[in-house]
């Protein structure tokens, strides 16, 4: 498969490379090393056999227990899967303390639940979860997918915290965040209700996943809260238990 940003899968929903992004000391992403995506249970044989040439090693599943249940994913033999479900939510106090201005009052409903993605304990495990496939994909042809259901919430903070602990800028990151709009303004799309499964005492991130579209507000949330932690690199490392040497790891073998 060519290098391409969004991936032409029979069966596949928002599923895009983060490949190609510049950097600001300059490299950029490499192509065929890491992927965002929404639910990967329609794919099809060709799908699959694309995939696995594409190199996918982790499937990383950020969707709840009863959602992997109702929509299991169809993979490469070779891929291997880790289920990290976001939600739900463990501490509810995760934001106290935290200095956080919200420019959008209109969205400050959905972009707290973007905020405590970023700082309750439990999505912590999930985005742990990513780095840690990332780390394992030494090979030159290995890949990592991470993905949610329609790729664009739970998926769009994980890709958020990769881009920024890969150096590229926050105007890129917001411009991938972004793209899935026009994905699924498009049309060409299954309805929601096909690949989101209701999960039990979540009635707002459920309200938050039958929105298609993405905001600015929830994108500036994320940021604020990273900043009210110390910054992308004191993140990784204090809450989510990277080392430094992790870090340069992980950029050395995703940049070029």
């Amino acid at each position: 498969m060519e290098p391409q940003r969004v991936l032409d899968l029979e069966g596949g929903i928002n599923f895009r490379e983060l490949g190609g992004y510049p950097t600001t000391d300059g490299r950029q992403v490499k192509w065929q090393k890491i992927l965002r995506a929404g639910g990967l249970d329609e794919l099809t044989p060709s799908d699959i056999a694309a995939l696995g040439n594409y190199g996918l090693r982790y499937d990383v599943d950020l969707r709840s227990e009863h959602e992997m249940t109702s929509f299991p994913d169809r993979l490469p033999a070779a891929t291997k899967l880790i289920p990290a479900p976001v939600y739900p939510f463990t501490k509810r106090d995760a934001l106290s303390g935290l200095n956080i201005q919200l420019k959008d009052q209109h969205w400050a409903m959905f972009s707290q639940v973007y905020q405590q993605m970023v700082a309750d304990p439990h999505p912590q495990q999930a985005w742990r979860a990513i780095f840690q496939a990332m780390l394992a994909a030494t090979g030159k042809q290995e890949s990592v997918v991470f993905h949610c259901a329609a790729g664009k919430d739970r998926t769009g903070v994980g890709a958020m915290l990769v881009l920024s602990a890969l150096g590229v800028t926050p105007e890129t990151i917001k411009r991938d965040y972004l793209l899935t709009n026009q994905i699924f303004g498009a049309g060409d799309r299954q309805s929601l209700q096909q690949v989101v499964a209701q999960n039990e005492s979540e009635d707002l991130s459920n309200r938050m996943n039958q929105t298609l579209s993405v905001e600015d507000a929830n994108f500036d949330a994320v940021f604020a809260t990273l900043q009210a932690l110390g910054g992308i690199e004191r993140y990784l490392i204090d809450q989510l238990g990277l080392t430094t040497a992790d870090i340069a790891t992980l950029r050395t073998n995703y940049l070029e």
